[in-house]
């Protein structure tokens, strides 16, 4: 079944290969549901975008589970995990992430597929909220643990502040998007036009 389109840019995420979305691109989806460069910038004044977005990424199970009572939780899950993104302290991350991982009782579990070949997730069994709550802390966790927070970050054209995850080899991404990246760039043009 296909996906729905993308209602956000596609740069956000890792490139899919048509499977669903990664919990880490989930925690970017959640985080960027306020962008201050939409119109209004806080998306979750309704479930409309992120459920939509969800569902675009191969999560329609985890849509159809919230409802309007889960946005204010989901709004602080939010501010709570865009906190990683800003730190670029591993104690600091930790001093976030830990108590979210023990209220949410985020544990790994072994599963079995179809093929009876075993994987770890968390929290297998949640919907909804619930399931956001253990997921997306624990992936954002198990990230910063391999790789360190410092390859998070936030976006450098002003005024974005969207989050993303720098998979670059030389850790050197500095916009969440290619339209952040092309609009620092004729802004420095510009400037740089104006001073000659």
């Amino acid at each position: 079944m296909p996906f729905e389109p993308l209602p956000f840019p596609p740069d956000w995420l890792q490139p899919a290969d048509g499977t669903p979305a990664t919990d880490l691109d989930l925690v970017v989806l959640l985080v960027n549901s306020l962008d201050l460069l939409d119109d209004p910038p806080d998306r979750l004044h309704d479930l409309t975008w992120f459920g939509s977005a969800l569902r675009a990424v191969g999560h329609g199970a985890v849509s159809e589970a919230l409802s309007a009572r889960d946005l204010p939780p989901l709004r602080r899950l939010r501010t709570q995990l865009r906190q990683v993104f800003e730190v670029g302290d591993p104690g600091a991350a930790a001093a976030v992430l830990n108590p979210l991982l023990t209220s949410s009782r985020a544990v790994s579990l072994l599963v079995p597929d179809e093929s009876g070949a075993m994987s770890l997730a968390v929290a297998p069994e949640r919907r909804g909220l619930a399931a956001l709550q253990a997921r997306l802390p624990a992936a954002l966790a198990a990230f910063v643990a391999t790789r360190g927070p410092q390859r998070l970050g936030t976006c450098a054209a002003d005024p974005c502040s969207c989050a993303f995850v720098d998979r670059t080899r030389a850790a050197t991404r500095r916009f969440c998007c290619s339209f952040c990246n092309d609009r620092a760039a004729a802004r420095k043009y510009r400037a740089r036009r104006r001073a000659e």
